[in-house]
């Protein structure tokens, strides 16, 4: 929580202890009772957004060592002088930053609540392998370091803003830099 500005760690305390006071209640209903246990999970389906159709998976049309690769986060990764991801909006921010490619790890953080910083803060590459990619260009394993690079905060409890506008105007910035494949790192 280092990372976090502290008007946000500020707001930040009573809804994470709720949902963290909610989330062990229903896991220790679900442990006790069967018939809980089945109830959430139908409603859990029920609510959740159920993919229709093909998978959108686009097949890779050139080898790998031509492509142009870029990393789509879901660990909250920004800049330091990005703004923050939204940590108190209970639907989960929907909004998405751009790491440039020639980011260094000590001008990035991590702007997220629902998993353990520790290792990322030790080692950026655990979660953002930035200067991999770049590793993987010099050796010519890769084509090509994409310019810009997409990061999500995921803890997202109502993704219709995220599936129908933000993840898409994501995905135009890639296909306007060209990038042929895209490595998700989830938080």
């Amino acid at each position: 929580m280092n990372d976090i500005p502290s008007s946000s760690k500020v707001a930040f305390g009573k809804r994470m202890m709720g949902k963290m006071a909610r989330s062990r209640w229903v896991n220790g209903l679900m442990e006790k009772s069967p018939r809980f246990s089945r109830f959430y999970d139908r409603l859990h389906v029920k609510m959740s957004r159920e993919w229709s159709g093909d998978i959108p998976w686009t097949p890779l049309n050139k080898p790998v060592s031509e492509s142009r690769v870029a990393l789509v986060s879901t660990g909250g990764v920004i800049l330091k002088s990005h703004t923050p991801f939204d940590l108190n909006d209970a639907a989960g921010d929907c909004s998405y930053r751009i790491i440039p490619a020639n980011s260094t790890p000590e001008e990035i953080v991590i702007s997220h609540l629902f998993y353990d910083h520790s290792d990322a803060k030790m080692d950026l590459e655990v979660m953002f392998p930035l200067a991999t990619l770049h590793r993987l260009q010099q050796e010519e394993t890769i084509g090509s370091v994409a310019p810009r690079h997409v990061s999500f905060q995921g803890g997202i409890s109502d993704p219709k803003r995220l599936v129908n506008e933000t993840a898409p105007e994501a995905a135009g910035i890639l296909v306007n830099d060209q990038v042929d494949l895209a490595i998700l790192t989830p938080g």
